[in-house]
């Protein structure tokens, strides 16, 4: 088979990273290509024979008076006709590497992308590879186009999400949708001892979606000889928002923000602490969960529909009310005055993390592509 992955980017960030993992598993039996219609990003080492970028981006103040000009008409406007740059040159791999599958990563490249694709290549098969929340996908994300989000849905041959939730949203629009959860990164054999009187925290800087807000409250409420560790990645001006966040909530001695971490140093991180915790206010999978459980951690998180599907509903790990960081506090000291509390949890964090295997997830993936072809 011969599939194209086409997404924002193949920089840093979950969906951009699990869509290379799953690209580089399908290319050992596929010619796998990969096309990033906004930023010229290869954070995961993809081939660069294989990885095109958009030659031309839209035009931004012809593209924002356009925009504005459906908006006061329609009340919405129609993202593709503000990236035909981008669509033509995706066309053009389309046709020179006689691409059979397209596989558009993300909300936006399915809006982007599908209908036009559809309309000029009716025989290419198209997955819409859904990341988000429905609650988010369909409220705030995409608030300015929703009549193209939806078609854009209807037209695809196949849409894959991430949770029970979002496939009965999704099964109204395309009855051709299922879940695959997103892969682990890594093995770990080894496991936290639960010793180090540390809470790990993984996240990328943005302080509304990922609760950092909640985070600083937390950080008030445990022991002083404990801390809380955040791996994260960001903008520079999202690092600053972080540090003046610690800065004014005076949380400088529990808080430890060490950056972006990957590889050894990211399996370190969840090694080297004791419990991990989610404070997002929505997620629709996250891929730092089932990374932390693979490590031996307990998980606390909030209610979230990512939180609730890897820990199913409870049953592998501790959840807590949306944003009731006053309960999540008190779980968290819970843990911390309790180790075999700790240790149970670690058998149930290890024994669900098996769930999310690559080579599992891999034959979902390869069964689903084998069934279109």
């Amino acid at each position: 088979m011969r599939i194209c992955i086409v997404g924002p980017s193949f920089g840093y960030g979950g969906a951009n990273i699990i869509a290379a993992t799953i690209g580089k598993e399908l290319a050992k039996k596929n010619e796998i290509y990969y096309y990033s219609y906004k930023f010229k990003d290869n954070y995961s080492d993809l081939p660069e024979s294989n990885l095109f970028f958009s030659s031309k981006k839209e035009n931004k103040l012809l593209g924002k008076l356009g925009k504005g000009l459906e908006m006061v008409v329609k009340r919405e406007f129609t993202p593709s006709k503000y990236k035909k740059n981008e669509i033509n040159d995706l066309f053009n791999i389309i046709n020179q590497k006689k691409i059979d599958i397209v596989i558009l990563n993300s909300f936006i490249a399915v809006t982007i992308f599908a209908e036009k694709i559809k309309k000029n290549f009716p025989n290419v098969i198209l997955i819409a590879w859904m990341h988000e929340a429905v609650e988010h996908s369909f409220g705030s994300l995409t608030k300015n186009y929703p009549t193209a989000f939806r078609k854009a849905l209807e037209v695809v041959n196949q849409i894959v999400c991430l949770t029970k939730k979002d496939l009965e949203v999704f099964k109204k629009y395309n009855n051709n949708s299922i879940i695959i959860y997103n892969p682990l990164q890594f093995i770990s054999p080894q496991k936290s001892n639960l010793e180090d009187p540390v809470i790990s925290f993984t996240t990328r800087l943005d302080i509304n979606i990922k609760g950092l807000d909640y985070l600083m409250k937390i950080a008030k409420n445990i022991p002083d000889d404990w801390t809380i560790r955040v791996a994260a990645n960001g903008r520079q001006d999202q690092i600053n928002k972080f540090n003046k966040l610690i800065e004014d909530n005076k949380v400088n001695e529990k808080i430890n923000y060490v950056g972006a971490l990957q590889g050894e140093q990211l399996i370190k991180h969840y090694l080297e602490s004791s419990i991990f915790i989610s404070t997002s206010r929505i997620e629709s999978f996250q891929l730092v969960l089932i990374e932390a459980m693979e490590c031996g951690l307990p998980i606390i998180s909030f209610s979230h529909s990512g939180g609730r599907e890897v820990l199913e509903y409870g049953k592998f790990g501790i959840l807590i009310k949306n944003y009731d960081v006053s309960a999540m506090a008190i779980e968290i000291n819970r843990l911390i005055d309790n180790k075999n509390k700790r240790i149970d949890l670690q058998k149930k964090s290890i024994e669900r993390s098996k769930d999310f295997q690559l080579k599992k997830i891999v034959d979902e993936w390869i069964v689903l592509l084998e069934k279109w072809m």
